[in-house]
């Protein structure tokens, strides 16, 4: 699909707003500081579920032929994705090197960070998400919803609203986590990946049979020691690994394939934003 990306500069002197079906913001002389960068956090939906558009809320009226297609494996998609998410960013020829998903958690200062999602912050959430999506999409002053994460990498929640400019929640402890993680792990930034919009989606979907593959709609905030440097607001529709839907439901042996095509198709689209926004400033 062809996008269309207009750069209008804005009234700050250092920072540029990349206009497409995203919202890209950079500060770029800060940006250029930076050598190398760890994922820190990368979180999706709890339930991955049947969408059109990953950027709607609704369903969609295939929903009720495809529904549930691949279920409740939030944490089994979001460790899967990091994972090529990692691998394949390290490979997009950025300016900054990304540390590997690997020495991310082995690292024995940053996995002592980690603290679960407590059962009342869970259940917190989990209301604010019924209000969300009664509300279709709005929170009603609420910044996040309930979300999982890979294995060893705190959460937040997801951002309540793909369409802001930002992958940080700004919960309790955030801000002290990330600090830490950078810390812990000896880079110059961090990245913060937040995909509400990590969905199922398939190609000639009649009947429960058709080509399956996965969406996205998701906000990776880069944050150094002096804060959030750039935010990547961006989406894609399909990926190119495509799993088999039987009867309504997808292969349980393609799942993780399709996972990991999603972390590679982020980390595509995610570098080329970052790329064209670097050089609306040139």
């Amino acid at each position: 699909m062809n996008k269309i990306k207009l750069y209008i500069a804005l009234s700050l002197p250092v920072f540029l707003a990349a206009c497409s079906f995203g919202k890209n913001t950079v500060n770029v002389e800060e940006v250029r500081k930076i050598k190398n960068v760890a994922v820190i956090m990368y979180t999706v939906p709890e339930q991955i579920t049947y969408r059109d558009n990953p950027r709607e809320n609704s369903t969609g009226v295939l929903a009720a032929l495809a529904e549930t297609a691949i279920g409740k494996n939030g944490n089994k998609a979001a460790d899967a994705a990091v994972k090529t998410f990692t691998a394949a960013l390290q490979k997009q020829g950025l300016s900054f090197d990304v540390m590997p998903y690997s020495a991310v958690v082995s690292n024995a200062k940053f996995t002592a960070l980690y603290k679960p999602v407590s059962a009342s912050q869970k259940q917190a959430d989990e209301g604010m998400m019924g209000q969300a999506l009664s509300f279709l999409g709005s929170m009603s002053g609420s910044k996040s919803f309930v979300g999982v994460a890979p294995k060893n990498m705190n959460q937040y929640g997801l951002v309540a609203d793909w369409s802001g400019d930002t992958a940080l929640t700004n919960k309790a402890g955030e801000s002290d986590y990330i600090k830490q993680a950078i810390e812990a792990l000896k880079v110059d930034a961090v990245l913060v990946v937040n995909d509400p919009g990590f969905s199922f989606s398939c190609e000639a979907c009649v009947g429960g049979s058709g080509a399956a593959s996965t969406g996205s709609a998701f906000n990776a905030t880069l944050i150094s020691r002096s804060g959030p440097v750039m935010n990547i607001r961006e989406w894609f529709a399909t990926t190119d690994e495509q799993g088999v839907i039987v009867t309504g439901i997808v292969d349980p042996t393609e799942h993780n394939a399709l996972f990991e095509e999603h972390g590679r198709k982020m980390a595509q689209v995610y570098a080329t934003a970052v790329k064209e926004s670097m050089l609306a400033k040139k």
